[in-house]
């Protein structure tokens, strides 16, 4: 995803205070950001267990009045573009 040059360094601390623990608590094993160096994107990880079904990850999240307000700040407070989803399972 991209974030406006102006919101950067406060998304990266608010992610790291309150989306990382917040949205890690839902079945992920770890939660992490980086910052990629040549496109100036971040990349956004969320590890699971291969068996973990991706689809109740995001309906948690809704039904959790926090989590779902906290998850919409990526776009609404910090402008997030070119959000790209991939699944990967582990080999």
């Amino acid at each position: 995803m991209t974030i406006p040059a102006a919101k950067q360094s406060e998304f990266e601390k608010w992610f790291k205070e309150t989306a990382g623990p917040v949205l890690g608590k839902f079945g992920a094993k770890r939660h992490e950001i980086y910052k990629t160096v040549k496109e100036n994107r971040f990349v956004e990880r969320i590890y699971f267990d291969n068996d973990f079904d991706i689809p109740d990850y995001f309906v948690a999240v809704k039904a959790d009045s926090n989590a779902w307000e906290i998850s919409r700040m990526y776009e609404g407070k910090f402008g997030a573009k070119d959000v790209e989803l991939k699944v990967l399972g582990e080999i």
